[in-house]
């Protein structure tokens, strides 16, 4: 058991003899209380160590969630084009086993979460039947940058699980009235908090009448609004 947040870095075999860098977060007194445990991907043109990811996994860290940030692997590499889709998925499963490694201490609650594209790889992969209790798509990229009818949203119909979409209202990636129509015909129990002002980074435009201070309570808050509601179901 903890009595001090630690960060550890992992080594995750991803095929091919290739490995990713991934940080674990373990908080103090683990494994106590609610036992929550979170997976944090990365955006596309980002990498683990993206601002906002490391800000949320010492924030979640601090209140006494397991969190495991780490690499896709073209980002391991430096690399601008995303991987293969099985490539992407096969790297967030082996994020979830570094999460799950030791089952006894391995959380109760198990939530995916990512930004941009790691949300859409979270969404396929419960798709495809992987197991969790629920789902945060933060800056999800419902379509291409200016192109509302091309939408890119199988993947959320087959999810199961409770979803959290965490929204901004200048993300050129996803207009958020496409959105709530789309969440309408979404079987799974969804919801979605705006941020105002906020871009496909999650990041406030330039001008805008708010803090970015401000702008990050609201993304934590609502993480953990979600997080107490899936304890209450």
């Amino acid at each position: 058991m903890e009595t001090n947040p630690r960060f550890e870095t992992l080594q995750l075999a991803v095929g091919g003899g290739a490995t990713v860098t991934a940080n674990l977060g373990i908080p103090v007194w683990w494994p106590s209380g609610n036992r929550v445990g979170v997976v944090l991907a990365h955006h596309v043109g980002a990498n683990m160590d993206q601002e906002s990811l490391v800000w949320l996994q010492s924030e979640l860290v601090d209140r006494g969630h397991l969190t495991i940030r780490f690499n896709f692997p073209y980002a391991e590499l430096g690399k601008k084009r995303p991987d293969a889709p099985a490539v992407l998925a096969r790297a967030y499963r082996q994020a979830v086993s570094g999460l799950m490694r030791d089952p006894q201490e391995a959380p109760a609650c198990l939530v995916f979460a990512g930004f941009g594209l790691g949300a859409r790889v979270a969404a396929q992969i419960l798709a495809a039947g992987a197991k969790a209790d629920g789902l945060i798509c933060m800056a999800y990229p419902l379509h291409a940058a200016g192109k509302p009818s091309e939408q890119k949203a199988d993947a959320l119909f087959r999810v199961i699980c409770p979803i959290q979409f965490i929204q901004g209202t200048r993300d050129t990636h996803c207009r958020i009235d496409r959105l709530e129509t789309l969440l309408k015909r979404v079987g799974a129990p969804t919801s979605l908090d705006v941020i105002e002002e906020a871009d496909h980074e999650l990041e406030l435009i330039k001008r805008a009448p708010r803090t970015p201070e401000q702008a990050r309570a609201e993304i934590l808050n609502s993480v953990h609004r979600f997080i107490a509601r899936l304890h209450s179901n």
